[in-house]
């Protein structure tokens, strides 16, 4: 094959792959602001202002251009995960093991970490309001679209490993579980500030956050 045809393949290719990701980014847009319900083709191919045909040619049906929006919805939330979580760890891997066995450090550290949390739950809901929206609605739709659960196991974990990784400072036994109550109250904050209307202020979700710090730095509330 001559070099000027392979060059027209890969352009031709390159120009497929942005078509399809911006169908897939439309999709993802459409899930934030109808819900399921309202991702038909029409909708989403108006969203991307792209002919219709554009949408049932890269895609064989709905179900599985929703699929792979909540796909790239996924990997574009754990692509931001660790940066969110990092200057807390960073602030704990800071510490020496005999430190972290005091309790007066751990006190104090827990203060710390609940403030990075804060603004890690700010940060999230206001760059990321869309796709908490999207991640959501994944969670939810397992229960009738069973093809989504590999889809939703593998975000979690994701999701669960900065906080395994914090976790692991302070006691290896409940590890998981300490990891799991962490991020779930993480999740549910982040959830409810996507409520306009019912979203709750700084000092209750620092408070939230420094009752589950409780149960995994080991200090009383």
């Amino acid at each position: 094959m001559s070099t000027t045809n392979e060059q027209t393949i890969k352009k031709r290719r390159s120009k497929g792959e942005r078509t399809k990701h911006l169908i897939l980014e439309s999709a993802i847009a459409i899930l934030a602001k109808q819900g399921i319900k309202g991702a038909t083709h029409r909708a989403i191919a108006s969203h991307a202002n792209i002919q219709l045909s554009l949408t049932t040619y890269y895609f064989k049906d709905i179900q599985e251009l929703v699929q792979q929006a909540f796909e790239l919805n996924s990997a574009n939330i754990i692509s931001e995960v660790d940066d969110l979580w990092q200057p807390a760890i960073d602030l704990v891997d800071k510490q020496s093991k005999a430190d972290l066995r005091r309790v007066s450090v751990r006190v104090a550290l827990r203060a710390e970490i609940a403030n990075l949390l804060v603004e890690l739950v700010t940060t999230n809901t206001t760059d990321n309001h869309q796709q908490l929206i999207v991640e959501q609605q994944l969670f939810s739709e397992v229960q009738v679209t069973p093809v989504l659960r590999a889809i939703a196991k593998e975000h979690h974990l994701a999701q669960l490993q900065p906080c395994l990784q914090l976790c692991q400072y302070f006691a290896q036994d409940n590890l998981e579980i300490n990891a799991e109550i962490l991020l779930t109250q993480i999740q549910q904050i982040c959830y409810r500030q996507l409520l306009a209307d019912n979203s709750q202020s700084v000092e209750k979700i620092h408070s939230i956050i420094n009752q589950a710090l409780a149960i995994v730095i080991r200090v009383k509330p």
